[in-house]
């Protein structure tokens, strides 16, 4: 079965006899970035398992789950998308949090360190350049200004093009609009 009617399978089950405009624009983005990405298609399954966890999308991580085991991923890696979307859920909303206080308040010294262990960051499982892929689309979906733009940067100095950054930014919006209709 081609990715294309895995998809169609998957909005079929999850939205049966949905005929509405809005899940029509919806769904047609969420094929279209599925099946013609300048991301590669382990990428776009990997940004799919760790937006699936931050939409508590269980149906959605069945989906991307099957399809990262048909592409040779172990367990452990597959595992490492869904937890991407644990950390980056604690740091988006600290960044978040940060973001809402004035320069005066930043300027404490209390508020200078961030005093969260985040280890894994640096330890990835599946490398470096393919979680902060997942870090950026879950800072997109979590809407933390702070950690998108710190996210993107860092793809961009690792050489990943602007154009799979921006597919990133687009399946985290499709997701997150396809997850108010279910």
């Amino acid at each position: 079965m081609s990715v294309s009617d895995k998809i169609d399978a998957f909005l079929d089950k999850s939205f049966p006899a949905k005929e509405t405009n809005v899940y029509r624009d919806l769904s047609l983005n969420f094929k279209k970035i599925m099946e013609e990405s300048p991301l590669e298609l382990t990428d776009r399954f990997m940004n799919l398992a760790a937006l699936a966890r931050a939409l508590h999308w269980k149906e959605l991580e069945m989906l991307a789950a099957i399809e990262l085991k048909e592409l040779g991923l172990e367990d452990a890696h597959i595992d490492e998308c869904f937890e991407a979307a644990a950390i980056m859920g604690m740091l988006n909303t600290y960044y978040k949090f940060k973001g809402y206080l004035s320069a005066d308040v930043l300027a404490d010294s209390a508020y200078q360190r961030a005093g969260l262990r985040m280890n894994s960051l640096s330890k990835a499982l599946n490398g470096k350049e393919k979680f902060e892929m997942m870090a950026f689309s879950v800072s997109v979906v979590n809407g933390c200004p702070t950690c998108v733009s710190s996210h993107e940067k860092v793809l961009t100095d690792i050489g990943l093009t602007r154009d799979k950054i921006h597919d990133l930014a687009r399946l985290a919006s499709v997701l997150k609009g396809l997850s108010c209709l279910s």
